[in-house]
């Protein structure tokens, strides 16, 4: 980002009011400024500063009677931000600046903000970004409460000596209606899509099935899209949980398929089983005589142990596959409901937090 640098000392050995000068204040050249004494400040944890020089180096220097100097510098700063994307998207992301003199400790520079204005530090108009929102700037000291209940200045110790360090925090939210658009919304059609199977009924096996696994492969590819874009971690994020446990839902609602197909695959096997003994009794019609007396004596009989068994069959297996439908098109969507309660519930709270 680019910045505007104001800095303030005073050298009195500049001092040039004995002179009675018909001018408040003298505007330099800025090739002035390597003669003269500087702090030598520089962003301490950037990766990359530099000053413009486009059309020429942008670099202001102003001279006051007293000896005061003020440098105006526009820099280009590229710096470190440690994310933690363990609310992703939902997260609000935290970067700061560290600003320093490179040469001079303490004893010799005192760092201080501007305390002239309310903001020492502010946006000169909307910083607009492609993923985020700056919500706040905030300008700190290293600031502890000693024994005393005194604040004091705490310095950055090095082997010279201690250094006066000036904090900037910038705080960004992320703007996650693109990835509300991209990866819930899509999530909750797959999820809404995979429960039709349910009304399709235990003889559209082969649709049913499609149906799921399709849904499977759409939410995979969509849960790959996204991460394709995200730096790897090694924790778990918001979204991580939403598509696992989505995943979870479709890979279930294949489960209970294959369920219903065993029990339709049961059933078809008793029926062919019954036709088969109905078969072997109505052959006996054809039979000599006495085989149609032992028909006639034990045929009454033979059906209704056929008719007790069916009747006890059912009675310990109740489970049809109708029934599992009906209670899935019920179950999942309760569950799904419960879980969305929970999720957003939680991260909501980190995300106001």
């Amino acid at each position: 980002m680019d910045i505007y640098i104001n800095e303030m000392w005073l050298d009195p050995s500049l001092n040039f009011q004995h002179l009675s000068p018909c001018k408040d204040n003298l505007t330099l050249n800025h090739q002035v400024l390597e003669r003269l004494w500087t702090p030598n400040s520089c962003f301490i944890n950037s990766k990359i500063a530099q000053i413009h020089d486009s059309p020429f180096r942008n670099v202001f220097l102003m001279l006051y009677p007293n000896g005061t100097v003020w440098v105006n510098y526009r820099v280009r700063v590229k710096g470190p931000c440690e994310m933690d994307l363990s609310n992703f998207p939902m997260d609000i992301q935290t970067c700061n600046l560290i600003y320093e003199s490179f040469n001079y400790n303490n004893q010799e520079v005192r760092m201080r903000w501007n305390t002239i204005i309310p903001e020492p530090v502010h946006a000169i108009g909307p910083i607009v970004l492609p993923d985020f929102n700056l919500i706040k700037i905030a300008p700190t000291l290293r600031v502890e409460l000693s024994i005393l209940n005194q604040s004091r200045v705490i310095c950055q110790a090095y082997p010279a000596g201690m250094w006066d360090e000036l904090h900037v925090h910038f705080t960004f939210e992320r703007r996650c209606i693109w990835y509300f658009m991209q990866a819930y919304v899509p999530t909750y059609l797959t999820i809404f899509i995979s429960w039709v199977s349910f009304s399709l009924g235990s003889c559209a096996i082969p649709a049913r099935t499609m149906l799921g696994v399709n849904a499977l492969l759409a939410m995979i590819f969509q849960f790959g899209n996204i991460m394709r874009n995200l730096p790897r971690v090694s924790y778990i994020k918001a979204i991580d949980v939403w598509m696992l446990v989505s995943m979870t839902f479709i890979f279930s609602s294949l489960l209970e398929l294959a369920i219903v197909g065993y029990k339709v695959k049961d059933m078809d096997s008793g029926d062919k089983k019954r036709k088969i003994s109905c078969k072997k009794v109505e052959g006996t019609e054809t039979s000599p005589k006495g085989v149609c007396r032992f028909e006639k004596r034990f045929m009454f009989p033979v059906e209704g142990f056929e008719l007790k068994w069916h009747r006890s069959r059912w009675k310990s297996r109740p489970w049809t596959p109708d029934r599992i439908d009906r209670l899935s098109s019920v179950a999942f969507p309760a569950f799904f409901a419960c879980f969305n309660i929970i999720y957003w519930s939680w991260y909501m709270r980190l995300y106001t937090a």
